[in-house]
């Protein structure tokens, strides 16, 4: 069977057919898990990138006025 692969025109044919396919499989497998794990990564940084905008905006409400905080928060809801 083997022999037949080699020696056979159709059997070179198909063995480098089927050696293209296992390539083309292991490279979009090979893309897939680096698209995933980049997304990983991205939604890693967006988290933290978040949860320092919040501790940001959490010490600027700390140090703010309440005056211009009330006036703000009447301003924002007269807008909706």
């Amino acid at each position: 069977m083997v022999a037949w692969f080699i020696t056979s025109k159709i059997g070179r044919a198909l063995a480098f057919a089927g050696a293209v396919f296992l390539f083309i499989v292991t490279f979009g497998a090979v893309k897939k898990r680096e698209g995933r794990t980049e997304a990983e990564n991205d939604a890693l940084r967006d988290s933290a990138d978040r949860l320092e905008k919040g501790n940001e905006a959490t010490q600027d409400l700390h140090d703010a006025d309440r005056d211009k905080l009330a006036a703000k928060l009447h301003d924002n809801n007269s807008r909706w």
